[in-house]
This record gives structure tokens, C-alpha cells and sequence, in this order.
């Protein structure tokens, strides 16, 4: 029998078969092993079909009462309790009915060899041994059916909680995309007015920047490198809108070709930075640094925070969509593997972030 024959069989409460042999099975021990056969026939019958019956209904109330309310919800006092009070019962009840048989036979069949006191207890112990005998089965059964049950739950929460996860990290992810598309087109907007062959370039930029979003930023890791581009590429979009007064510097090294991030990780820091701490004035700036060593990649950016703009980036920083999204994004994907800094001193605004990075 394989095991999802197995499985199938101990997993179903009640097979009507499978209690029909076992009884006839008790009945036939009781009558051939634990019945004296030198005792007539009739008598015999009657005995161990009376203790059949009670026996049938005493593991009823056992095995789909006691055991289940009780023993499987770990009352073990009041289980020991009923177990107790049961067999206790169960014995007056059936020394009333084997009393009431011998009796009768005594009276009204007084040509019938009557059963002694030493066959009656033979009896009594072994109508016990079949009631504890069908209790451990129907207890092993039901452990195992409920075993099967806890593991699918759990199998089945498995899968739905990351489905779950995997349906909020793309509903997070989808957020950044008109995030980012709107700003664009706002700069769009601007730099049509200004210069003609600007624009040409931003619309050349642009698109670059959305065909990386839309068929690499749907996979969960993308590589290290190509993220990277795609920050220079945005960050070269800026210059072009901010040619004046473009004080962004930059440090990235050279990175092998295997390092593998989760997508638009990194890119809505290097935004807020650009949104809410550069303007076009000699005093703002934007520094931005990475590094790898190992498995361990920190990515680090500051920016200036003027008068006008630093309360309202402070009261912000929380509640926009970027820096929020990035957080939620970071607790799915990297748990506790990562660590993020964010700090306001002196007008100046620093992140620091350290991610455990994987290799392909």
C-alpha cells in the first residue's frame, strides 16, 4: 500500500467497512479466545454478543467523544476523569446484563452448563482489551488524520502568505512606476518650453529608463550594474534640467557582472534626493556613494535641505510615496538584512543603507 493509499485510508473519519470488520473481528476473538468452549453454545452467543454491543457503544462514546473533547485538547485531568468514570459504568452495566443472562439461564434453561465466576472475568478483561484496543487505533488514526491537516494548513498558509507577499511587492513596485513617470513628464513639460533639443534628449533619456522599468524590473533580482545605469541615467536627466547649477557627485566602482539586487531598490533615494533637497542655487548639492565588499553592498546619499524646503521634506519624509514605499519594500524583501540610516543635521539630509547582496 503506498502512502497516499495510506493517507487516504487513516485521513477520513468513519469507514462503515472498515468498523464492520474490526467488530466482527472482536466478536470472533471474543467467542473462540476468552469464551470457555466446554460452556454450551447458546449461552456463549448471547454473552459475547451482549458484550459486543456494549463494547461497540462504550468505544462511540470514547472515540468520538471523550478522546477528541478532552484528550486532544489536552484536558488531560478531566479525561482521566471521564476515562474512569466510564469504565466504571461500563462494568456495573455489563455485570447487570451478564448477571441478568446467567440468572435467567439458571432458572428457565436449567439444562444449560452456566459460565463460573473465573470464564465471566476472562470475559469482562478481554470485552477491555478490545474497547483500549479500538481506542488506540481510532487515537493513532486521528492523530495522524489531524497531523495531515496542521501540515496542509500550514503548507496552504505557506503559499498564500507568499502570494500575499509577492502581490504587495508588485502592488509597491507599481506605485513607483507613475511616481516616477509623473515627475518625469513634469520635467518633460518644463524643458519643452526652455529648449527644443533638450527635450529631444529627455524623451531619448526617458525611454531608456522605461523599457529598464518595464522588462527588468519585473523580475525579483535584477543585476547590480544595470541598476546602477539606470541612476546615472536618470541622474543625466537632471543635469540636462539642472545645467546652471548641477553639484551632484557620484562614486561608483566597477561591478562585476554577477551581483544580483532586487529592482528600483536603491533609485528612490537618489529621487527624493533630486525632489526635496535640490535646487537651482549655488548652495545645494547631492553626494552619492557605493560600495561592495563581500556581501555587503552600502549605498549612501546626502543631500542639502534649504530653508524653504527642509521642514517640509522633514514633515514629508515619512508619508510621500517614495521613502514609504522603500521601507515596506525592504521589510519583504531583505527582513533582517539590511539596515537603513536616515538622518537630518545641520540642513543636510543622509541616507545610509547596507544590504546582504547575493551572487547569481
Amino acid at each position: 500500500m503506498d502512502n497516499l493509499t495510506f493517507q487516504h485510508i487513516v485521513s477520513i473519519k468513519s469507514k462503515w467497512y472498515l468498523h464492520v470488520i474490526y467488530w466482527l473481528f472482536a466478536a470472533i476473538l471474543m467467542f473462540f479466545v476468552f469464551s470457555n468452549r466446554d460452556y454450551d453454545l447458546q449461552i456463549r452467543i448471547v454473552l459475547v454478543g451482549i458484550l459486543i454491543m456494549a463494547s461497540y457503544f462504550t468505544s462511540l462514546l470514547l472515540n468520538h467523544y471523550i478522546i477528541p473533547k478532552f484528550l486532544f485538547k489536552a484536558k488531560f485531568f478531566l479525561f482521566s476523569y471521564l476515562i474512569l468514570a466510564l469504565f466504571v459504568i461500563f462494568l456495573w452495566i455489563i455485570t447487570l446484563l451478564i448477571y441478568l443472562v446467567v440468572t435467567y439461564s439458571a432458572f428457565y434453561l436449567p439444562n444449560l452448563i452456566i459460565p463460573d465466576q473465573g470464564d465471566l472475568i476472562i470475559l469482562i478483561v478481554g470485552t477491555y482489551l478490545i474497547i483500549i484496543l479500538a481506542a488506540v487505533i481510532h487515537f493513532i488514526k486521528e492523530s495522524y488524520r489531524r497531523l495531515v491537516e496542521k501540515n496542509e494548513l500550514a503548507e496552504q498558509k505557506k503559499v498564500t502568505d507568499l502570494k500575499f507577499k509577492e502581490a504587495k511587492l508588485k502592488l509597491l513596485q507599481a506605485q513607483i512606476h507613475p511616481h516616477f513617470l509623473f515627475n518625469m513628464l513634469n520635467n518633460l513639460y518644463g524643458l519643452v518650453n526652455e529648449s527644443v533639443d533638450n527635450s529631444r534628449d529627455v524623451i531619448m533619456k526617458l525611454s531608456e529608463l522605461l523599457d529598464y522599468m518595464l522588462y527588468e524590473c519585473d523580475k525579483p533580482k535584477v543585476r547590480l550594474n544595470k541598476e546602477i545605469r539606470f541612476i546615472n541615467n536618470y541622474i543625466e536627466l537632471e543635469r540636462i534640467r539642472h545645467d546652471e547649477h548641477f553639484n551632484v557627485k557620484t562614486s561608483f566602482p566597477d561591478l562585476k557582472d554577477d551581483i544580483l539586487i532586487a529592482p528600483l531598490i536603491l533609485f528612490p533615494f537618489v529621487e527624493n534626493a533630486f525632489k526635496h533637497g535640490f535646487q537651482d542655487s549655488g548652495n545645494s548639492f547631492i553626494n552619492i556613494q557605493l560600495s561592495v565588499d563581500n556581501n555587503s553592498l552600502e549605498f549612501n546619499v546626502e543631500n542639502s535641505l534649504n530653508k524653504q524646503t527642509e521642514d517640509k521634506y522633514l514633515k514629508l519624509e515619512g508619508k510621500g510615496i517614495g521613502l514609504k514605499n522603500i521601507k515596506e519594500r525592504l521589510e519583504l524583501i531583505y527582513k533582517d538584512n539590511y539596515l537603513l540610516d536616515v538622518t537630518s543635521i545641520d540642513r543636510k539630509h543622509l541616507i545610509r543603507l547596507k544590504l546582504t547582496i547575493e551572487n547569481e
